[in-house]
Parts: structure tokens; C-alpha cells; sequence
């Protein structure tokens, strides 16, 4: 097999949060959510814009994990430190986990899959040249 087929594996899904800011969800070939945006986004092309900062600095994120009251682990994906807009993972957040996880190495095992998938959407992005 040469590359990626079309129309399999990972792929990031626009979504319309509540507040009606434009997001993304990164969807595994089963439909199962591995991911969400960690912020709105005011319009599509700022969201087009996000999308491309994640894939073009996906081997510099920082990965923060955290466990909720209800003692789920769950992740964090931070961009490198740019601006004063710094979190706890040292740049600002991009990403988390889309659901929580019983064991920390569970969250973490999360995380791989995550970087797994980005690769694939970079890959099939390249192929057919939008953000989607």
C-alpha cells in the first residue's frame, strides 16, 4: 500500500458548540471520538487556521494529564510556549481528551492514539489539500 486510503481511518469532524463558536472533534474510523478542540473558534477560516497550527506543530505539542473529581484521567494537548497566553502545559491549549479513562496509563496509551491519528489526518491532508 502506497499511503493513506481516502475515506479510512482517523478524520477531524467540524462541530458547532453551544455557545455557536465553530470546533472540531478527531474521529476514529469506528466513529469512537478520540478528541476535541480545547477552544471556539469565531469563523471558519479561524478555525481552518487552528487546525493548520495543530497539524504543522503536532511534534512540539506538550501533553499535561489530569485527574478529574469523579477520578477519570484525561489529557491536554499545548502548543508551544509563543505568547503570554501560556497554560499549565506551557503554550495554549489545543486539544484534549474526549472522554476520561479509569488508569493513567490508559490516558497516556490515549495519548499515543491521538498523535497517531494527527499524523494520518496530515498525511490525507496533504493528499487532498483542505482542512478537513
Amino acid at each position: 500500500m502506497s499511503g493513506p486510503e481516502p475515506g479510512r481511518g482517523p478524520r477531524l469532524v467540524p462541530v458547532r458548540g453551544a455557545d455557536g463558536r465553530d470546533g472540531w472533534s478527531l474521529v476514529a474510523a469506528n466513529g469512537r471520538r478520540l478528541a476535541t478542540a480545547a477552544r471556539g473558534y469565531r469563523s471558519e477560516p479561524e478555525l481552518a487556521a487552528g487546525i493548520a497550527e495543530l497539524l504543522a506543530e503536532r511534534a512540539a505539542l506538550r501533553f499535561v494529564l489530569s485527574q478529574r473529581e469523579d477520578r477519570q484521567w484525561t489529557w491536554t494537548a499545548h502548543l508551544p510556549v509563543r505568547s503570554t497566553r501560556a497554560g499549565a502545559g506551557g503554550g495554549e491549549a489545543v486539544a484534549r481528551s474526549a472522554r476520561g479513562y479509569l488508569r493513567r496509563d490508559q490516558c497516556r496509551q490515549s495519548v499515543t492514539g491521538f498523535l497517531r491519528a494527527v499524523d494520518h489526518v496530515q498525511r490525507m491532508r496533504r493528499t487532498a489539500r483542505s482542512p478537513w
